[in-house]
């Protein structure tokens, strides 16, 4: 497993929020830890501009040799398995 993409959203309806996206297989791990809080969160379900986001930090670093395509690929499937 790659290391996790990490990046803080300054805009976010929480407040200031740390975001955390990890890979694993064909799942996609979103964690966000709020300004304040004592742990992160697992259960919170991604904006749209959160995926953007990701996605465009994604073809930065599939540029640079550090990310696969397939990991783009689940990202704008919004983490969604391929269909057979």
């Amino acid at each position: 497993m790659r290391r996790p993409i990490c990046w803080v959203d300054k805009e976010a309806p929480e407040g200031k929020t740390e975001i955390r996206v990890s890979f694993h297989a064909d799942t996609v791990k979103w964690q966000f830890l709020d300004a304040g809080a004592d742990g992160w969160v697992y259960d919170r379900r991604p904006t749209e501009e959160q995926w953007l986001q990701l996605e465009e930090k994604l073809d930065n670093l599939i540029q640079r040799g550090h990310h696969c395509d397939a990991e783009l690929d689940l990202t704008r499937r919004r983490g969604k398995p391929k269909k057979a």
